[in-house]
């Protein structure tokens, strides 16, 4: 099974963000199932409670973020069985817009499971035990992964 095909990641890359900001959920969860023919983990950030499924890493996190989270992407690269790129994130609660850039990798084994690592600014005092969900969302507004 292993990685999907470079069109096909370079296909859900170029409609990621344009389906995200136009409220268009059931294609953008479609097309990450296009690329992810196993199983999910992710660190997102790294450093931080991992989270697992693919469940939570696209319907959960999109009813969770999109309310308040608008992406472009700036770059994508693909190499061998990974891809990476970096998103230009608009990320607005309570009135307020934060512009950060994030770094986010993506890493394919044999059999076709998907390690998701992600960059971006967190507190110091967020760490390995913490869900950094809970630090921008507020934990009642956190779909738990447990």
């Amino acid at each position: 099974m292993g990685a999907p095909s470079r069109e096909a990641r370079l296909a859900h890359a170029r409609i990621h963000c344009p389906f995200w900001n136009e409220d268009r959920k059931d294609e953008w969860v479609a097309s990450w199932r296009t690329i992810v023919p196993g199983s999910v983990r992710m660190l997102d950030p790294v450093g931080t409670k991992e989270k697992h499924g693919f469940e939570h890493a696209t319907t959960e996190a999109y009813d969770m973020f999109q309310p308040h989270l608008k992406m472009h992407m700036v770059t994508v690269q693909v190499n061998g069985d990974e891809m990476a790129w970096v998103i230009e994130n608009h990320f607005t609660l309570n009135g307020k817009t934060l512009k950060t850039h994030s770094i986010e990798t993506f890493a394919w084994d044999a059999a076709g499971d998907l390690l998701i690592k992600t960059y971006y600014d967190m507190p110091a005092d967020v760490g390995d035990g913490d869900d950094p969900y809970e630090f921008l969302l507020g934990k009642d507004n956190v779909i738990a992964n447990e």
